[in-house]
């Protein structure tokens, strides 16, 4: 099976996922939260399920795939964002998908760390959520820029 094909099986089964904790940060998965990843390095492929965009971020720094994909949804519509990384530089589908990673409150993330399909729904929703109005949205780029650089080993 091919890593599209691995992808899709990953994203087909993502209603599957039991109260398991983030492989970064041990919180509880909140199923309709979760970041779907496929990591490919070398040989093996890694299938996992973070908390947050942060948590997969990290996870991705810090294990170096070769190849990535990580889907949610966007916070404010329900839509499904993905990004691809390809060994060199990352992207997004919708291409304009932006991210919020404002710091932790209260060791809660899931309301700091937020995935928008697009500037507007970010603005229109940072507008009720005045709190993180201040915080900067990013591409994936610039998201994935902004990790601490770390090397570990693979899940």
């Amino acid at each position: 099976m091919g890593w599209l094909g691995i992808a899709l099986l990953v994203f087909g089964c993502s209603s599957l996922v039991a109260q398991t904790p983030c492989p970064m940060c041990q919180k509880p998965i909140v199923p309709s939260r979760a970041v779907y990843a496929v990591f490919a390095a070398g040989g093996p492929t890694y299938r996992l399920t973070f908390r947050c965009i942060q948590c997969a971020l990290h996870a991705a720094e810090r294990w170096h795939p070769e190849r990535a994909l990580l889907r949610t949804r966007c916070v404010a519509t329900g839509r499904w964002v993905t990004f691809h990384f390809n060994g060199h530089r990352w992207s997004a589908h919708p291409a304009f998908a932006r991210l919020l990673l404002a710091p932790e409150k209260g060791g809660e993330c899931l309301d700091r760390h937020l995935v928008f399909s697009h500037p507007k729904v970010a603005r229109r929703f940072l507008r009720s959520h005045r709190s993180l109005a201040s915080t900067p949205l990013l591409s994936i780029r610039q998201a994935a820029e902004s990790q601490p650089r770390k090397v570990g080993d693979a899940p």
